[in-house]
């Protein structure tokens, strides 16, 4: 058994496959259906976070950027997302929390019977907690390209997950190997080759075939290994395996603080990046390194980034959410953050429930109280730009 691990402090580094059109071999034919099988571990310490496992994007055209597929493990418990471009079509929660720190298997299937949308870890069904939409959506529809550990966000990318076997079919079931339809195309990544780890090996009609993967972004944070456990050495404290080598003495280190808008608390990313550039193991390059990155606390601004084991100087940038860009007869949720097509310095948060109108509304700024947008009522908040304190030393917790 092998995978690829995605280190702890990755930020930006997926998998992403060759985008391929449904009428080649590989293909996968169009359709609301979808299989996905997957073998991996995930870390503890995503207990809380908000962790992409896969996603698929399809179109007509190439790169496919229309419909949009996303399973991730959301606070512990997995979700499934379809989207028509920025249209959520379906939204489902499973109640049962997954099992971290070691290996499981995650299967889900979107499709008929109601409600639609399936899950299973470790055999065992999970019940939908929460969820909307019908079978109804399209999920493969022209060329389709398939993303481990990532969405079609440039940030942030899976972390602390061991990837060890993937199948993707144009299916709403998981047939045996021996199925053949003209319609049904099946795609393997097992990760066994070290030298070609992202092959994705296909099956359309019992014709065999092949695709190609590639890491997007920050390579030097997925490391393969031929285990089932992630790595002894996991890109920290100085270890090998490609990544940026951080060097330290083994204690644990961490930056605190608070974010603060005009006096007031908020929910803010922030980032630890590092003041000196470091090296990358194996290689004469070298470059900074974002070390950990939190959510800000609501209530009170708090935050708190394990920079371990490094003990030099760090510069802390916290990012406002710049949200997407409002779009017409689209249903947002409470917490949703548009900005209109033409940007001025305002994005909008959603505080009530709703569908937006056919037409771009009179965009205002007054941000005392919501107002309307077709069903849907939006706050104004001014944007406010990225910005880095330090360069600040970590209070260092020697080790026992």
């Amino acid at each position: 058994m092998a995978g690829l691990w995605f280190h702890p402090d990755n930020l930006a580094a997926k998998v992403v496959s060759t985008a391929i059109a449904d009428s080649a071999n590989e293909g996968m034919y169009y359709g609301g259906k979808i299989a996905l099988q997957m073998l991996l571990y995930i870390d503890s310490s995503n207990a809380t976070e908000n962790v992409p496992l896969f996603s698929s994007l399809s179109n007509t055209s190439t790169p496919p950027d229309r419909f949009y597929f996303e399973v991730s493990v959301d606070s512990g418990k997995l979700r499934a997302r379809i989207f028509d471009r920025t249209t959520q079509k379906m939204d489902a929660y499973f109640s049962e929390p997954i099992p971290f720190d070691q290996m499981i298997e995650i299967k889900i299937i979107h499709g008929n019977p109601y409600p639609y949308i399936h899950a299973w870890v470790n055999g065992t069904q999970l019940t939908v907690e929460s969820g909307s939409g019908s079978t109804g959506n399209s999920i493969v529809f022209g060329y389709f390209q398939a993303t481990v550990g990532g969405t079609r966000e440039s940030i942030p990318q899976a972390k602390g997950v061991l990837f060890s076997y993937i199948k993707i079919i144009n299916d709403n079931v998981f047939p045996s190997d021996t199925y053949a339809s003209y319609y049904v195309t099946e795609w393997v990544i097992d990760f066994e080759d070290e030298a070609d780890p992202f092959k994705v090996k296909t099956k359309r009609n019992n014709i065999l075939g092949e695709l190609n993967g590639s890491v997007a972004f920050q390579p030097e944070k997925i490391t393969w290994t031929s285990g089932s456990t992630p790595p002894a050495d996991t890109g920290g404290g100085g270890g090998s395996g490609g990544g940026i080598v951080v060097p330290g003495n083994g204690n644990t280190t961490q930056v605190l603080g608070s974010i603060t808008e005009n006096d007031l608390p908020v929910a803010r990313r922030v980032f630890a990046i590092t003041e000196a550039e470091l090296t990358i193991d194996g290689s004469q390059e070298t470059t900074q390194a974002v070390l950990a990155n939190a959510i800000s606390s609501e209530i009170d601004g708090t935050y708190t980034l394990d920079t371990s084991p490094y003990e030099g100087t760090v510069f802390v940038i916290a990012a406002d959410d710049y949200g997407s860009v409002w779009q017409p007869s689209t249903a947002y949720v409470v917490g949703d953050v548009i900005r209109p097509p033409n940007f001025q310095g305002y994005v909008y948060l959603c505080t009530l429930a709703g569908t937006t109108s056919s037409t771009e509304p009179m965009w205002w700024l007054d941000t005392d109280s919501s107002q309307s947008i077709g069903t849907a009522q939006f706050k104004a908040k001014p944007f406010s730009r990225p910005l880095a304190h330090g360069p600040i030393l970590p209070t260092i917790i020697p080790s026992q």
